[in-house]
């Protein structure tokens, strides 16, 4: 079965076309990748320090429809041959959810083709299935992916329980925040975490907020980082704004590292997959990966770093899944853009 997939959720105009193989009950099938396009608004964005919904709505309109054309284009494809759409149907942006998705139908109306809605954050979770043969249900899935920080116990596709998540900012969204506090540019995630590379020891020290309880929070952190930046601003040289960075990609991973452990050991699961931008992260990498070890559990699965970020091989892969079992989207159906990946059902 030939799927395209569309991802419109943020600042990232994502298309791709993917072969799927169905799999054995409760499991998820594989494919292999046609083509696939990914357009980043960075460039636009940057100028305002983070992501403008209008400009990003704008950006997506723009790029769909020469998107596609370039994937067909490539794949030696027409439309007619393509046998189903899975486009993202929430959570993210409204109006950036809105592009793609009216797209999607629209493609889908004129070419006849069945259309599918898929969750975002679904998308995230069973991405590391793109790399890993050997990852099998159940297990426990950190995904860690711009606004989202959650960890999620996968019983099977479309069967999640949701074990933790942060009660507000994101550690994504930590990354960036402590990031620009230290003046990189948006997105500063990244650079912040380059240039906490070869720093093995900090002066400095941050909170590590509701360790002792359920659920997670990151804005505290924030918080602390702009005091401190205040207070050391006379000598923020290039050498303290890497110990900084450093402090606060371990505060961010220590968290992390020790809320998964205690699910797992809640859950009785010893199976980690890893997925969202943060799971590019070198720091949480090989923090997790030392942890696991020290607990004699088998490694993580991260997800492939091209599929970190947002992209719309994510979403034909879940999309796929549940086109094959039968699942259609309802004619009057629209964008969510919140919806809890606890209120997934399995497919069909």
């Amino acid at each position: 079965m030939l799927v395209l997939g569309i991802e419109t959720s943020c600042d990232e105009t994502a298309l791709a076309i993917v072969r799927y193989e169905n799999g054995k009950p409760d499991t998820v099938g594989s494919i292999s990748v046609i083509a696939e396009r990914v357009s980043s608004q960075i460039p636009v964005h940057q100028l305002y320090g983070g992501v403008v919904p209008e400009i990003a709505a704008r950006e997506h309109l723009r790029s769909l429809p020469l998107l596609l054309n370039d994937i067909l284009t490539e794949a030696s494809l027409s439309i007619n041959e393509i046998d189903g759409i899975a486009v993202t149907q929430g959570p993210g942006l409204k109006g950036a959810l809105l592009m793609g998705f009216s797209f999607a139908k629209g493609v889908a109306a004129a070419a006849n083709k069945p259309l599918v809605g898929v969750n975002h954050i679904e998308g995230h979770l069973l991405s590391p299935l793109l790399s890993h043969s050997a990852l099998d249900f159940p297990f426990l899935g950190l995904v860690v992916s711009g606004g989202h920080t959650e960890l999620v116990e996968a019983n099977a596709p479309g069967d999640y329980r949701i074990v933790s998540r942060t009660m507000d900012d994101a550690a994504g969204e930590a990354f960036d925040k402590a990031a620009a506090l230290l003046g990189f540019d948006y997105p500063g995630g990244a650079a912040l975490s380059r240039a906490a590379e070869g720093v093995t020891s900090s002066r400095f020290v941050l909170p590590r907020v509701m360790l002792e309880r359920a659920g997670m929070s990151f804005s505290g952190l924030k918080t602390a980082v702009a005091q401190l930046v205040r207070r050391e601003w006379d000598g923020l040289d290039k050498a303290c704004c890497a110990e900084l960075s450093f402090t606060i990609e371990q505060t961010i991973v220590e968290v992390l590292v020790r809320k998964t452990l205690e699910a797992l050991s809640q859950r009785s699961l010893s199976r980690v997959a890893v997925a969202g931008g943060v799971a590019a992260n070198r720091g949480l990498r090989l923090g997790l990966e030392r942890a696991l070890r020290e607990k004699n559990l088998p490694p993580p699965f991260f997800a492939e770093k091209r599929y970190c970020t947002d992209n719309a091989v994510m979403i034909a892969l879940v999309g796929a899944c549940r086109l094959a079992a039968g699942e259609r989207l309802a004619s009057r159906a629209s964008v969510l853009s919140r919806w809890p990946i606890e209120e997934m059902r399995r497919p069909g």
